[in-house]
């Protein structure tokens, strides 16, 4: 796959998310109707990258003076490539132009997704037990610092 190019998402992106979703996140997998209410929202930023006009990565970060990532999935078929960091950089790029810090929170048994939001700056602040309630695990919440206007 050549560099990815990173796009805002829309409405018509619902389908191809929620498949996605569906793989990725099982029983935790958001709605039709939260990701409708999530693209709609001023409060939210959220980017996509495609290959070959599919949708194989995306996420979410709400824009505030604390910023928040709120998803990110990359397709099984594209995970180890680099994509998530390039996603997530462009998130926090995003976020920093609203925020001096940016949280999230991560199953705490998602090794990989934990080693992405580290080499990005995050750590553990915290953990909300039984955050994920489908599947009984708590999160672990990480925080990074970000430079204003993502510099």
């Amino acid at each position: 796959m050549p560099a990815p190019e990173i796009r805002d998402l829309g409405l018509g992106d619902v389908p191809r998310i929620l498949e996605l979703e569906a793989d990725l996140f099982g029983p935790e997998a958001w709605t039709a109707g939260m990701y409708r209410e999530e693209l709609t929202s001023p409060f939210r930023a959220y980017r996509g990258i495609d290959d070959s006009g599919v949708l194989v990565a995306y996420g979410g970060v709400l824009l505030a003076e604390e910023a928040q990532v709120l998803t990110i999935g990359v397709a099984r078929s594209h995970q180890r490539r680099g994509i998530g960091g390039v996603l997530l950089h462009d998130l926090l790029s995003v976020a920093g132009a609203h925020a001096r810090e940016v949280f999230l929170e991560v199953r705490e048994s998602d090794e990989v997704a934990r080693r992405l939001y580290e080499r990005h700056g995050f750590t553990v602040i915290g953990r909300r037990r039984n955050y994920y309630p489908r599947i009984g695990e708590d999160a672990l919440v990480m925080r990074a610092g970000l430079p204003r206007d993502g510099r």
